[in-house]
């Protein structure tokens, strides 16, 4: 009887062990960190940069420079990233990022897009870029490089000649439509209320 159950517990612990073994000598995948999306997610010094890419804008010699931030630190933060082509450095973006959660790229945002050249970069292959906050230690990543192939990333296609004057003169159009709309307003209320009396 004993020689039964001792053979059991002997039974059960080999299938145990070898339903279990192979996390015994292969690393789990699902414990490694990596970006969801096609973009690359850095971390420097409690500033969170995710879904950083590149996005060529409609000539291909311009690069959209698109990401989300994540600052939790309190302050507006300085970044400062460096893109190299065949070891030389070929462009730099400054960014202030605010605190919170902030959209850089999207022309239709609240921040202006920042667009870099990078000669011999293309979409499907990747660029070394540097980040640096002010402060502390440059940190290495390849960036990949896109276009508007895929259908979520068209909007990120900047217009060739595409520059912040643009965007400041088409921000500058939004209001004076916001005002003339809100004049109209007024000016119906006004003869509303002058019928009425």
């Amino acid at each position: 009887m004993k020689i039964r159950i001792a053979s059991s517990i002997a039974i059960a612990a080999a299938l145990a062990l070898g339903a279990t073994g192979c996390s015994l000598i292969a690393p789990q995948g699902t414990l490694e960190h990596y970006a969801p999306s096609d973009g690359i997610d850095v971390t420097i010094a409690n500033l969170d940069v995710r879904n950083m890419m590149l996005v060529a804008d409609e000539s291909g010699e311009n690069f959209n420079v698109v990401f989300g931030a994540v600052n939790l630190t309190g302050a507006e933060q300085d970044l400062a990233i460096s893109f190299t082509s065949e070891g030389a450095q070929k462009a730099r973006a400054e960014f202030t990022i605010p605190t919170g959660n902030t959209l850089f790229g999207n022309p239709a945002g609240e921040e202006t897009p920042v667009l870099v050249t990078i000669p011999g970069a293309k979409p499907g292959a990747t660029v070394d870029a540097y980040f640096q906050k002010t402060g502390e230690e440059e940190v290495r990543h390849s960036i990949p490089v896109l276009d508007g192939t895929l259908p979520e990333y068209r909007d990120y296609v900047l217009p060739t000649g595409f520059s912040e004057a643009d965007v400041k003169s088409s921000e500058k159009k939004l209001e004076a439509e916001d005002e003339a709309a809100s004049q109209s307003t007024t000016n119906d209320d006004q003869e509303a209320t002058e019928e009425t009396n």
